[in-house]
């Protein structure tokens, strides 16, 4: 009888030490940073905006290096594997933002005209849309920040 007794405190014993290390691992996502309501990111997994890599690979004044220009021109790409090469898969799709406006296809290069003066803000990113699915972002947004004389 002790032995079956003695297992049951055993069987006891882990569950308890596995709910102490479950909340031990809650207690270290908050602690590293994670506030409340949001999800907590396991280590190791990549997350959607982790699977590609955008980089702003050149930027273009029309007179060079001049922020005195109204235009502007960005080259971009984005590299990665997770749905395939992002030139040839065609539901992977660049999408590029100007100041507060909202995200809109884009291709690179991508120029803007007439722009006023201040600053400026440009951000692209890459997604994926497969059919009439949500749009997934697959990176974080590249960014560049400047201002018009």
């Amino acid at each position: 009888m002790t032995d079956s007794a003695g297992g049951a405190w055993k069987r006891v014993a882990a569950l308890m030490l596995a709910g102490a290390l479950g909340v031990a691992g809650l207690w270290l996502a908050v602690g590293a940073g994670a506030k409340s309501g949001e999800s907590v990111r396991q280590a190791g997994y990549p997350q959607p905006g982790d699977y590609y890599k955008t980089k702003i690979d050149d930027v273009r004044f029309a007179k060079i290096a001049s922020t005195n220009s109204n235009q502007v021109r960005f080259k971009f790409h984005s590299s990665g594997n997770y749905y395939g090469d992002p030139d040839t898969n065609p539901y992977l799709k660049h999408r590029c933002k100007l100041d507060d406006s909202s995200y809109k296809t884009c291709e690179s290069p991508k120029k803007y005209r007439h722009l006023h003066g201040g600053k400026h803000k440009f951000k692209v990113k890459l997604i994926y849309q497969y059919g009439s699915g949500k749009p997934q972002d697959v990176s974080h947004p590249a960014r560049y920040s400047w201002k018009v004389k």
